[in-house]
């Protein structure tokens, strides 16, 4: 079968390059078609954008568990205005006020996940300037101070992110192969459509020398007296829509050429041809092997557990937010006020600070009860989506491996056909030529003979297309027996 391929195409690629010859040509066979659409397509440029956008909110989520060397300030905030100002007494008073105060923080702040706090050390250094007659500077300072905060007691979103993020990182790295062999999908079409366009304009300039050829002779036969009058009308009738065939399908190949060249984004220039691939290689695959690699490599199976992931977070958010809630903070350093800087690290003072503060719902109307119920309804619906969509994935994946077992008798069967339909249609020319059968009999022919040879090119095509389709919902290479990956050299 593969060298029957090998020498009915052989013709058809001499055809698809005939009208664009140039000096030296090159040639792209599909394997090379996919792997530049992979590489300089519109949908590899989007894809990879998309795929780069992940993979920075990926470092962004890694970066949130460092630590984070700070410095912030005020220098400075300076006031000139008559104020209410609270005397030792007690009483109010109004006062002019000319000053400026200056402040300098230098810390490091680090998140922590087991707890879902944030744990602070940090050093400060405020300074009051006090203008006028009586000028005055002050310092105050601290030293060191080690802090710590906590918003909610009961849910930790650090948690949760720690488990999501990772996952939405490799549903990103999926989504990217997945487009890829998207990609590798689309390229087949539009390359078996420039293929199928031009063998169609073949077939139709071959039918139209014929016409031509079979009309001169029964032009002659006819002064003869041989032919009929009726089956001359018929062959001149047929002339004439072999030659609107012929236009209409050169129209058809231009366009397909150019559809394929832009997809690639080819260079303008006519310099490259195609050829039909040959290595047709029918792996054996079944359905349980198919499902196996989806289930452990599709990007839908990883963005089902995501899903359900995300919906448990919203419960959990959900009973925190509405239970009895704590919050935390805790400071404990050392500090000091000095007319000068040396001296506030002289007999520094300790300096504590704790609050623990709590919030709990007492009569709310339900309002925490329905959005609790309204995560858990969320929840089911996301159960049941899921389910929905894990069924549709096994019935697709099972559709196309049948039709990957089915397709090798079909390749065979449209092989045979067309070599067959090929050899009856220069039997009945030779039987028209003699006079066995008329000229209905010879159109049937030669319209059998066109369908199977755009039957056969189809079957090809389907072939391609299966590859690509199996490749796809599995991210598996059966070929060569390994998951599918690319290596991405552009993100630093």
């Amino acid at each position: 079968m593969k060298q029957h391929i090998r020498y009915f195409f052989t013709g058809l690629t001499v055809f698809v390059t005939m009208d664009h010859l140039s000096a030296q040509e090159r040639t792209i066979t599909l394997g090379e078609a996919v792997r530049l659409a992979q590489r300089q397509s519109f949908e590899y440029k989007v894809a990879l954008n998309s795929y780069q956008s992940s993979v920075w909110s990926y470092r962004n989520y890694e970066a949130s568990f460092r630590p984070m060397l700070y410095l912030d300030g005020t220098i400075p905030n300076y006031s000139r205005a008559i104020n209410k100002i609270t005397l030792p007494t007690g009483e109010d008073a109004f006062v002019q006020q000319n000053q400026a105060y200056s402040t300098l923080n230098l810390g490091i702040r680090q998140n922590v996940g087991l707890t879902g706090g944030v744990v602070s050390i940090s050093s400060s250094l405020n300074r009051i300037d006090v203008f006028g007659n009586d000028r005055q500077i002050i310092y105050s300072s601290i030293p060191a101070s080690i802090s710590y905060s906590q918003n909610t007691i009961g849910y930790n979103p650090f948690k949760w992110r720690k488990i999501i993020e990772p996952l939405r990182f490799e549903s990103a790295d999926r989504t990217f192969i997945t487009r890829m062999e998207e990609i590798g999908g689309q390229t087949v079409i539009y390359y078996f459509d420039m293929l199928a366009a031009h063998a169609r304009q073949e077939l139709a300039r071959q039918n139209l020398a014929k016409a031509d050829t079979l009309y001169g002779i029964a032009q002659e036969r006819f002064k003869l007296g041989t032919v009929a009058q009726s089956d001359l009308l018929q062959l001149r009738l047929n002339v004439l829509n072999a030659q609107n065939q012929v236009t209409k399908d050169s129209v058809d190949a231009v366009l397909a050429r150019q559809h394929f060249a832009r997809y690639l984004l080819l260079p303008d220039e006519q310099g490259w041809q195609l050829t039909v691939p040959d290595n047709v290689l029918f792996m054996d695959i079944n359905v349980d092997q198919t499902l196996a690699h989806a289930r452990a490599n599709s990007k839908q199976v990883l963005d089902f557990r995501l899903q359900r992931l995300e919906a448990e977070q919203h419960i959990a958010e959900a009973r925190a937010e509405n239970n009895l809630k704590f919050n935390v903070q805790a400071n404990f350093g050392l500090s000091n006020t000095a007319p000068t800087v040396p001296a506030l690290f002289n007999q520094l003072e300790n300096q504590q600070n704790l609050l623990i503060g709590f919030s709990l719902p007492i009569l709310d109307w339900g309002l925490a009860k329905t959005q609790r119920l309204r995560a858990e309804a969320n929840l089911a619906m996301v159960e049941s989506q899921i389910e929905q969509s894990e069924m549709q994935l096994e019935q697709e994946i099972a559709l196309h491996t049948a039709r990957w077992n089915l397709h090798r008798q079909q390749l065979t069967v449209a092989s045979e056909t067309q070599e067959i339909a090929e050899r009856n249609y220069g039997l009945e020319v030779e039987r028209f030529l003699r006079g066995s059968i008329g000229i209905n009999d010879l159109n049937i022919a030669q319209t059998q003979k066109d369908n199977a040879t755009n039957a056969y090119i189809d079957v090809v095509r389907t072939y391609w297309e299966l590859y690509y389709t199996l490749r796809r919902l599995t991210l598996y290479d059966f070929e060569k027996n390994k998951k599918i990956v690319f290596q991405i050299d552009t993100i630093k």
